[in-house]
């Protein structure tokens, strides 16, 4: 086994060094490690050496790999290798800096509100997007919602993950997999066929114990306790908290319903329940005002669209991304086309269908012009870059138009 450990030197794996041991888990060992060739500290999951020879837990491990690496979102932990060394099998993933959501709630208690929402509306965004890669994650929960020191959270161990298109089928009919207190009650019984509702509810069910400090369904899982979750009987939030705000216990009640088709439809739909926080308070309005009768989250502008590849340079509030109600990211892109329902934006992140940003402008006279646009379709561009197709709530005039297209020349 090329796994060495000293006293005098840290334990290496492969090519890479390991420094200390982040954590243990059912399918093995978390380190923090360095990559010797490059020089770029990442995290290392080292499969329990007892476990290696296990088919079906490497497969696992594979498919955690193979969910992970074809994700590319900023609130998201990057997949970075797998690898087999002598009879040890390693995952390398981005390390991040920070700790778990439960961490959090274990040393502090429940979190405020505000802190609450911007952590799991971005994890939201994060499974928004597995979702629409057809990868399902399964298993949702303050452990796996990894949060750095400026606030940024980003969803980890997709082990249990669901990838709809490559599945090998290592869950059986009617059997329950994930962590109990956070899984919808179908998944329960039956994992193989949970779905993106299954992730809903268990964010909803992580919102619940990161605003009042307790576990849904507190007691041991039991006959008992699965019969009180089909019959969706846990204590509203506002029970244990009574500042909580009522859009949040709202929220939270919808997400974790019994009846998956009582839930919200997908995870950025419950984001939308959630108080404001940045851009999502004013996005019902937006989207409710720029859509046309009969169109869809999937509309097009079907204005003149005028090339600015050369075109402004623009900023987008990200204020939800950050660390607080008062803090702002600045991202900047570049215009590459303007209509008068909206523009098409190049960033170097991506944000979600649905995501209203604010697109800052700078018009020939010199004054800065701040346009709200909803994202409504998102490609990949160069390496590290997103296209944004973005509508306006409200068209820009002629005379808007001809202002900023001036800008570009």
């Amino acid at each position: 086994m090329l796994l060495k450990t000293s006293r005098r030197e840290p334990a290496a794996i492969g090519r890479y060094d390991l420094h200390e041991k982040l954590g243990t888990g059912g399918m093995g060992t978390v380190y923090r490690g360095c990559d010797r060739e490059t020089g770029e500290t990442v995290a290392i999951k080292v499969l329990a050496a007892k476990l290696a020879d296990n088919p079906k837990l490497h497969y696992r491990m594979v498919q955690e790999f193979r969910s992970a690496s074809k994700l590319d979102h900023p609130n998201i932990v990057r997949a970075i290798d797998l690898a087999v060394d002598g009879s040890s099998v390693y995952l390398v993933m981005e390390y991040v800096e920070g700790d778990s959501l439960g961490g959090l709630i274990a040393r502090n208690g429940r979190l405020p509100e505000g802190q609450a929402v911007r952590i799991i509306t971005q994890a939201a965004q994060g499974l928004h997007y597995a979702h629409g890669r057809r990868v399902i994650h399964r298993d949702v929960k303050p452990d796996n919602i990894l949060v750095r020191a400026d606030g940024r959270a980003k969803l980890a161990d997709f082990g249990l993950a669901k990838d709809k298109e490559n599945d090998k089928d290592l869950t059986r009919p009617a059997t329950g997999l994930g962590t109990p207190h956070f899984m919808a009650p179908e998944q329960y019984t039956d994992a193989k066929n949970a779905g993106v509702l299954c992730d809903v509810y268990s964010l909803g069910a992580t919102l619940y114990m990161t605003v009042t400090g307790k576990l849904p369904f507190e007691s041991c899982v039991s006959l008992v306790n699965l019969a009180k979750k089909l019959k969706g009987e846990v204590p509203p939030p506002r029970e244990i908290v009574p500042d909580l705000s009522e859009r949040v216990d709202e929220a939270i009640c919808r997400a974790m319903n019994p009846d998956p088709a009582k839930r919200p439809q997908n995870c950025l739909q419950f984001a939308q329940l959630l108080p404001s926080s940045g851009q999502w308070g004013r996005l019902g309005e937006y989207s409710a005002r720029s859509r046309a009768p009969g169109q869809t989250g999937n509309e097009r502008r079907t204005a003149p669209r005028h090339p600015c590849t050369l075109g402004v340079s623009c900023v987008i509030d990200t204020d939800l991304f950050g660390s607080g109600a008062d803090s702002v990211e600045v991202w900047p892109g570049t215009v590459h086309d303007l209509s008068p329902r909206g523009v098409g934006l190049v960033i170097s992140r991506r944000f979600e269908p649905g995501t209203m940003l604010r697109v800052d402008l700078e018009s020939s006279g010199g004054t800065a012009r701040e346009l709200p646009a909803r994202v409504v379709n998102v490609r990949s561009e160069a390496a590290g870059h997103w296209f944004h197709g973005c509508v306006f709530p409200e068209p820009l005039t002629d005379a808007d138009l001809r202002d900023l297209l001036r800008t570009t020349r």
